[in-house]
């Protein structure tokens, strides 16, 4: 089965080449060219002096040796996504005289343009076998490259195995004391000298320069004892109660002590008629309290002998009586209370 494919050298090319070697220079290939050889596979001819029909021309992006070949070099060229709209069947390589050094066939294949409503950027390579590699020039202009994927992750694998791969931006890294001064600004921060110094702000912090300071705990607020922790609403405020209806409670918050205070007032008939209430604290008491009650009336001043007496005393409330000791106008009133506790 003959070979369908194939690249060769012109007669042109050859000749070069040959008169290279001999004289110990080089030919300098500069150019590639594809085209759609008018509609039909062509068969490269050593001596034809250009493409059947050439669609585009551009500068070589790639020139090397193949590191798999050392008899070999391959010629690289990138069609842009924006040209095309024409089949590529054959291609070839120029050199700095516009001459067709070398052509090839390939498998048709169209090229689309954007305006068709499809695009690609299309790579194109030709491989030549030649009796000296050393006689062909491996040098590209680089304002005509177009880097590939495969080159550029290339480019980037020996980069990062480079001991030091940016030597041009090393710098000296700060000292643990320069990291907590905060005056140099062209040293490098490491994480460590980072830590260091957010550390330096908080022990260095007080009321009057600011810096990175913590919540502190309930049980810190409540002791009252620490000038460096943060306080915040919710433990200022923890346990803290206000009520306001029949009686009145005011619970202080667990940092003031947890203290309950509650009042009140109730209305009492003369012993002999409804001098007795029982009366339910707002907020119940879980150790104990204090509990002081007056007796008072309205109007003016008579001999009386009646007093507050409180009883049957419980966590949650107590009864309050309107008590005649038998002396004096046994009289209607008000009973005042006041408790105290935990």
């Amino acid at each position: 089965m003959s070979q369908t494919y194939f690249a060769i050298l012109t007669d042109r090319g050859e000749a070069k080449l040959a008169n290279a070697q001999a004289l110990g220079t080089q030919v300098q290939y500069s150019h590639m060219a594809v085209g759609d050889g008018n509609g039909n596979l062509p068969v490269p001819d050593r001596l034809q002096p250009a493409l059947v029909r050439e669609q585009y021309r551009a500068g070589l992006n790639e020139l090397k040796v193949d590191p798999l070949n050392a008899s070999q070099i391959i010629a690289e060229l990138v069609i842009p996504e924006n040209i095309g709209g024409w089949w590529i069947r054959e291609m070839g390589i120029y050199d700095a005289d516009g001459d067709l050094v070398a052509v090839a066939n390939c498998p048709p294949s169209y090229k689309p343009q954007l305006a068709e409503g499809s695009g690609r950027t299309q790579v194109l390579r030709m491989v030549l076998i030649v009796a000296s590699t050393a006689a062909v020039q491996l040098k590209i202009d680089p304002s005509v490259v177009l880097a590939t994927r495969a080159y550029a992750d290339s480019l980037i694998a020996v980069h990062m195995l480079s001991a030091d791969p940016h030597p041009q931006y090393k710098t000296e890294v700060a000292t643990k004391e320069e990291a907590e001064a905060g005056v140099n600004n062209v040293k490098r921060m490491t994480p460590l000298r980072v830590l260091q110094t957010l550390r330096s702000v908080v022990a260095n912090a007080t009321e009057t320069l600011r810096g990175v300071i913590r919540v502190g705990t309930q049980a810190e607020v409540d002791a009252g004892a620490l000038d460096y922790v943060a306080v915040t609403p919710k433990k200022l405020f923890n346990g803290a109660l206000i009520i306001s209806s029949t009686y009145m409670a005011l619970k202080l918050p667990t940092w003031l002590g947890g203290w309950v205070f509650q009042r009140g007032s109730v209305s009492l008939a003369a012993e002999g008629g409804a001098h007795s209430v029982s009366v339910t604290l707002p907020i119940a008491y879980t150790t104990s309290y204090s509990l002081g009650a007056t007796f008072w009336y309205a109007g003016s001043r008579v001999e009386n002998g009646n007093v507050a007496q409180p009883r049957d005393k419980t966590l949650t409330g107590f009864t309050l009586d309107n008590q005649w000791v038998g002396s004096g106008n046994n009289l209607a009133g008000t009973i005042d209370f006041f408790t105290f506790g935990k």
